[in-house]
């Protein structure tokens, strides 16, 4: 995990005791689902550290947590705004709670960012949805994405809140903005959300599938009883034996970004900054600075590179390159690489990365095997059918969750078949396709071809899709 760096950002007292915090519901740990002692005063901490009204700690991650929002604070059968371009967690929500989404329009011409693949909701899209959708219950957005890249929250909680309907956020890739305002993109509760869940294991010092949810202080003065209704949902989304030792790190991890974290951050802010100095020019990498005039922020300790050079290759081999001499990718796109530093990340990883990619792009020049991909061709086209929903032919519920009417295929032969899940490229687990939509030419071209380029495909396996009989 980047976020621990497999235990080197611990203390050694967590490290060489870690097993002894698996424990369970005892006197002295308390009850993580009805808190009265310890862990009601570590989820009081975090609130306090976080700018919330009231926090729960997640121990199935932000997954978990996603689930738990939705169905506590929309219930089912409601109307949600929301963009094409959520985690595939969204889609089985929309499904289990029987949502109607009503997926935001992005302009048609929309074109990649050289350093940030996935489009940014505005405000525009927002107030238009809404104007066509009163009756929706809430605006549910992804704020970072995987590239860092931010909606403008605080104008986007304004247009939402007039209209009446909450704002929530899966702020997963953001639990530490919260210790740099300054540095940072406002965190969504700080920009007027109303809700968020962030996943604690991405960025800080915290265990796999440790979160947050949060609630604002404002929400729980105008329903006091949003509070219950997560507690209940909580219960039913997340174990009966929720982990003591992911729930500890939590508490550690926030304990760690309030007394340690602003310091790492602007030592590892000035590492990235040296890094984009010393790889300039062969690389882009990410910048550090926003454009707030323009409504664009960007989470500066996320680092995406991209060659400047036209790409002949997809970066999917270059992070194979980089995995085999000891450098882990978060996500390689068509174009790009995606990395996260913990926030203690020491100097001399930044210059191994920076010799590395120096090594393989060496590698890279004298290697003129092959025939070139027309990688910008194909990502535009991936960027178009993202955001341009397929024909929905069943409800996805009646679809995910019936077995017996479905069966495998070939995905060469799927065109026009129904999804009876979804298929997502897998960094960054969007979905091109959700249950009940329909396999068409463009995306089934789409798929075979990134799969060919090396992007992962979840929902396929072995070369076959699950369909609707």
């Amino acid at each position: 995990m980047p976020g621990h760096r497999s235990g080197l950002s611990w203390p050694e007292s967590i490290r060489s005791g870690l097993a002894s915090l698996d424990t369970t519901e005892l006197a002295a740990t308390d009850d993580l689902h009805q808190p009265t002692g310890p862990a009601r005063a570590a989820m009081e901490l975090a609130a306090r550290c976080f700018g919330a009204g009231k926090t729960w700690f997640l121990t199935n991650g932000a997954t978990g947590g996603i689930l738990t929002l939705l169905a506590g604070l929309v219930g089912r059968g409601r109307k949600v705004i929301l963009p094409r371009t959520c985690h595939v967690a969204v889609s089985h929500a929309i499904a289990l709670l029987d949502i109607q989404p009503v997926w935001l329009e992005f302009p048609r011409s929309v074109l990649p960012d050289p350093l940030g693949f996935l489009p940014v909701v505005s405000v525009p899209m927002v107030f238009e949805a809404i104007q066509l959708h009163p009756d929706s219950a809430a605006v549910f957005l992804t704020s970072p994405d995987y590239y860092g890249r931010c909606a403008d929250l605080t104008a986007i909680s304004h247009v939402v809140h007039q209209a009446g309907l909450l704002l929530l956020v899966d702020e997963a890739h953001g639990t530490h903005f919260a210790v740099a305002p300054g540095l940072f993109p406002g965190t969504a509760l700080a920009s007027g959300a109303d809700a968020c869940v962030q996943s604690a294991h991405k960025t800080l010092p915290a265990l796999t599938q440790g979160g947050y949810l949060h609630l604002a202080e404002a929400l729980l003065v105008r329903n006091p009883l949003a509070a219950d209704r997560i507690t209940t949902a909580l219960k039913i989304f997340q174990t009966s034996s929720p982990s003591f030792a992911i729930a500890a790190s939590l508490d550690f991890a926030r304990a760690y970004l309030e007394t340690e974290g602003l310091e790492q951050v602007e030592k590892t802010l000035a590492a990235i900054q040296d890094l984009a100095t010393t790889l300039w020019p062969e690389y882009l990498v990410s910048p550090a600075a926003a454009n707030p005039v323009r409504g664009e922020f960007r989470d500066p300790l996320r680092i995406v590179i991209r060659s400047r050079d036209p790409v002949a290759r997809p970066a999917t081999e270059l992070a194979r390159q980089l995995s085999g001499q000891g450098i882990d990718i978060e996500l390689a796109d068509l174009t790009r690489l995606v990395l996260i530093p913990s926030l203690d990340q020491p100097s001399e990883d930044f210059e191994r990365l920076r010799q590395a990619l120096r090594s393989c792009r060496a590698t890279s020049q004298n290697d003129n095997s092959g025939e070139p991909v027309m990688l910008q061709k194909l990502e535009q086209s991936w960027l178009e059918l993202l955001v341009q929903p397929p024909e929905r032919v069943l409800v996805p519920g009646d679809v995910l969750l019936r077995p017996e009417t479905v069966t495998p295929v070939p995905l060469a032969d799927s065109e026009g078949a129904v999804m009876a899940q979804a298929l997502a490229p897998y960094p960054p687990g969007i979905p091109l396709l959700l249950p009940g939509e329909r396999m068409d030419r463009p995306r089934l071209d789409l798929l075979i071809a990134l799969r060919n380029n090396g992007i992962n495909l979840s929902g396929v396996d072995q070369d076959s899709i699950r369909v609707v009989v």
